[in-house]
């Protein structure tokens, strides 16, 4: 088999089948990966170290029904711990008074942080009567649950029932059907009174007009601010003082009605072209006319100045950067700007993206499934190489790290490990 054709480029949201020697990666200034932010939009990480994200339900991809194969709804996105297991909190815990202790730890284990955790937004620690910390988001303590065995499951119930015979996490087989076709309804699992999923999207306690949103950008690895049809929102860090600064031509304010009354972090500019703007934070918010569809970026990083309205950015190792390429949109690469790869990630039969505008839909649980093998023989080994992750790293958001036996570590993002090609 050649090993040209065994991988497909790593998009940020999105995957191409492409020839290695076809694809054209663009070196581009990197301005949301690594350790050090940059102060002008210095957003804060979503997630600590240690604590990851998942799509819950169908978003893994298990289910290879037509419609559900093709197009992935990540209708919500959970905080979850190292293992992908979804994280949750209990209404009745109180600021400085647990009341789930005892039995109830039986049931919704603490989810306990290390020594001397990295915080910062509205990550903190609680210390539990035994002396241990615990993860607290938005001073609420986080647990894991006990009937949740795949990453993925909320309130018990798996992902993995939903698609082909497969076994889950304590090793029983699930799922089955008609391959195309699912497997009709499945009786679904409450969670008890009183306990909420941890969600990072979506995000409803966030005052904010009635015209804008938030949804997940992955070209920008960020939860950003969009407008009313879902295109990404942007705001100028550079000087507004210099000249010509503002081209209306490619960036559009964000109109605010007459009658707009500030709210939150928002507040209202009075041009002077006689265009009321919202402003997010003091700064206008613009849309870029080279954004065709929601989910696009392309506005990050122009001219070095402007960039994605980002609440929060998701983590990147300090060795990753995203990259624009010409026809291809934003693609995972090095530091050095060498691409970076998957096992590819299509559905040949039943509707599975290959014809989509932006690729095939992200599918974690196909990744976690392929794992680090990627049935590469010696020959297709000498190309192809493992991207390498550092002896202590550690999940983090959408990242992962997989050991293989000889205990050497590789990257894997959205379940997909990572490779390097030796031709680029």
């Amino acid at each position: 088999m050649s090993s040209t054709r065994r991988k497909t480029v790593a998009f940020v949201g999105v995957s191409f089948l492409v020839g290695a020697a076809s694809v054209y990666a663009v070196t581009a200034v990197n301005r949301f990966a690594g350790s050090e932010k940059i102060s002008a939009v210095d957003s804060p990480w979503s997630t600590p170290e240690g604590i990851t994200l998942q799509p819950l339900g169908k978003a893994q991809g298990t289910d290879l029904g037509k419609q559900t194969a093709a197009r992935l709804p990540r209708d919500e996105v959970a905080y979850a711990d190292v293992r992908g297991m979804t994280l949750y909190t209990y209404d009745l815990d109180k600021p400085g008074q647990l009341a789930c202790l005892d039995e109830c730890t039986q049931t919704f284990p603490p989810a306990i942080a290390p020594a001397n955790p990295d915080l910062f937004g509205e990550w903190s620690v609680v210390q539990r009567p035994d002396g241990s910390s615990q993860w607290a988001y938005k001073d609420k303590p986080l647990y894991t649950y006990v009937k949740d065995i795949d990453p993925g499951s909320v309130a018990g119930n798996s992902p993995l029932v939903t698609g082909a015979r497969r076994k889950n996490g304590l090793g029983v087989m699930v799922g089955g059907g008609v391959r195309g076709g699912g497997i009709g309804p499945i009786e679904k699992n409450e969670l008890p009174e009183h306990w909420q999923a941890a969600l990072l999207y979506p995000r409803s306690d966030t005052p904010m007009p009635s015209s804008l949103g938030i949804k997940e950008v992955l070209d920008a690895a960020a939860l950003a601010l969009v407008d009313h049809h879902g295109h990404t929102l942007y705001a100028f860090y550079g000087d507004t003082k210099q000249k010509g600064w503002e081209d209306l031509r490619l960036w559009q304010p964000m109109p605010a009605p007459q009658l707009a009354e500030p709210i939150g972090d928002f507040s209202i500019i009075r041009r002077s072209d006689g265009i009321n703007q919202w402003a997010w934070k003091g700064k206008g918010l613009y849309s870029y006319v080279y954004d065709q569809a929601p989910g696009d970026a392309e506005g990050e990083n122009v001219d070095g100045s402007w960039h994605v309205a980002a609440l929060v950015r998701h983590f990147m190792p300090s060795t990753v950067s995203i990259q624009a390429t010409p026809g291809l949109g934003k693609m995972l690469a090095t530091a050095d700007g060498i691409t970076l790869y998957k096992r590819d990630g299509f559905i040949h039969q039943s509707g599975g993206g290959y014809s989509l505008r932006r690729g095939a839909p992200i599918r974690p649980a196909v990744g976690r499934e392929i794992g680090t093998n990627a049935r590469c023989d010696a020959e297709c080994r000498k190309v192809w190489q493992p991207y390498a992750a550092p002896e202590d790293a550690q999940p983090q958001g959408y990242w992962h790290v997989a050991t293989h036996a000889d205990g050497s570590k590789q990257w894997t993002y959205h379940g997909y490990a990572l490779w390097t090609y030796a031709g680029d």
